[in-house]
């Protein structure tokens, strides 16, 4: 009898499974057919990848420049291996990882509260960051894929503490990280916070370093090669060269902005006298030819204009730069309304973000342009302050292991992302909200009732 119902629950979740996955694809097709022309994908970073990809035979998985992973490059250049150079081919690749993604998601909410599948469902499905991106060609939607069959192992493991669900969260997020660096760090943290978890859990210490072993054996085994080739090619123990580029270029101009000491503009020149200064006081004419070590060489720097920044004015740009990856509007990033005439956000000038704002909508002339932010960021408001509510409310309500670790990885995501601005930035942390909002609405529909 229990074996019947068993089966014909599994069945069921098996259909609205299906309902979900259709459901998400036909959203994202039609967005694609009705939204984005096929010259887009050639714009900005999207034309890098395609080189990468068609390069990819010949450099091979370590020839990849060290500023970027291997994995969206090998993921382009086996699609274009089987199905042809044709890049509508790798979004409706794409766009069939994301409705896979957005049913995972409808799993998870299922296994933390045993309701609120079709919730998770719908509002992944309908979730237009995760839309807008799975048609682009960019490591989004890949990392994504990744990062919530990595969530989904993790909440089984809490739930089970089986050695295969461990197997598969350290898998999975070997593999995000081959395709996006920014979980890097989770790699570590998740090892040692997993370690204090089963030592409270009073495992003996052989059961620990088995699984120390398989976890170091899993990255090592996807992540090694690549540090190896770094410290063989450039003497880095690094992973990519991202950093120093990325604190310089983007976080330091961010920073003095959203501080209130200048304009965007005002940052990017100081952060380039910087760099020119620290040099001429070194001897040095340019930064050096090792990638590694011209990243290194920038981030000093970069760390040294922080420290004269000071602490408070480093916390409030991170603060009101997450707060605006939270509130931004996904839909100014559909280039169909990209299409449309604009100022530059980053371009804009104002000391702070008020007056960087007013002006930016003072230059907006397009009325529909400003119509479709406010709509974007209305409906951007009300899901964050649903989550929000639903985070606070599994804090009280909820197994505290499960909720702090959901939170740590929102907070470890707005952390390395700091200042910067773009809902790619936001997308990893969107499955974590959308639980915390299905959370809200399944206690708020039992109260209802």
């Amino acid at each position: 009898m229990f074996a019947c119902v068993k089966l014909y629950v599994a069945h069921s979740y098996l259909k609205n499974s299906i309902w979900i996955f259709c459901i998400a694809l036909s959203i994202r097709a039609i967005y694609f057919y009705f939204f984005v022309e096929p010259s887009y994908l050639f714009s900005e970073d999207q034309a890098l990848y395609i080189h990468l990809a068609q390069e990819f035979p010949t450099s091979g998985f370590f020839g990849v420049m060290p500023q970027r992973v291997p994995g969206y490059p090998l993921f382009l250049s086996t699609i274009f291996t089987i199905f042809g150079e044709n890049i509508l081919n790798v979004v409706l690749v794409q766009i069939l990882l994301d409705s896979i993604s957005c049913v995972v998601i409808a799993l998870m909410a299922r296994l933390l509260f045993r309701k609120g599948f079709w919730i998770a469902g719908v509002l992944s499905s309908a979730n237009l960051s995760m839309i807008i991106l799975s048609a682009t060609l960019l490591t989004d939607t890949l990392f994504l894929f990744f990062f919530v069959l990595f969530l989904f192992s993790l909440l089984k493991y809490l739930q089970t503490k089986s050695v295969r669900w461990f197997f598969l969260l350290a898998l999975f997020i070997s593999l995000a990280t081959l395709v996006r660096a920014a979980s890097y760090y989770i790699l570590p943290i998740l090892l040692v916070g997993l370690l204090i978890w089963r030592l409270w859990q009073k495992d003996n210490s052989l059961k620990i370093i088995q699984l120390t072993v398989l976890y170091l054996f899993v990255v090592g085994t996807l992540l090694g090669g690549i540090h190896h080739r770094n410290y063989q090619q450039y003497g880095s123990t690094e992973f990519v060269t991202q950093t120093g580029g990325a604190i310089l270029g983007w976080i330091i101009p961010a920073i003095y902005q959203y501080s209130g000491q200048g304009s965007y503009q005002e940052g990017q020149k100081l952060a380039r006298e910087k760099l020119d200064l620290a040099l001429q006081n070194d001897n040095l004419e340019k930064l050096s030819s090792n990638p590694f070590l011209s990243s290194a060489y920038q981030t000093r720097v970069g760390k040294d204009i922080m420290l004269e920044f000071g602490f408070i004015n480093v916390i409030q740009a991170w603060v009101v730069g997450s707060a605006i990856n939270l509130l931004s509007p996904s839909i100014a990033y559909a280039p169909s309304l990209r299409s449309i005439k604009h100022p530059s956000f980053y371009k804009t000038r104002g000391n702070g973000i008020f007056y960087k704002l007013s002006n930016y909508i003072k230059n907006s002339s397009e009325p529909y342009y400003l119509l479709a932010l406010a709509a974007g960021m209305a409906t951007s408001i009300i899901f964050t302050v649903l989550a929000l509510v639903g985070m606070f409310k599994m804090i009280l309500e909820f197994p505290s292991v499960t909720v702090t670790i959901l939170i740590l990885l929102v907070i470890y995501f707005f952390a390395i992302t700091g200042p910067i601005i773009g809902i790619k930035y936001r997308l990893p942390v969107e499955p974590i909200l959308t639980l915390f909002i299905t959370y809200f609405l399944n206690q708020a529909n039992i109260k209802f009732r």
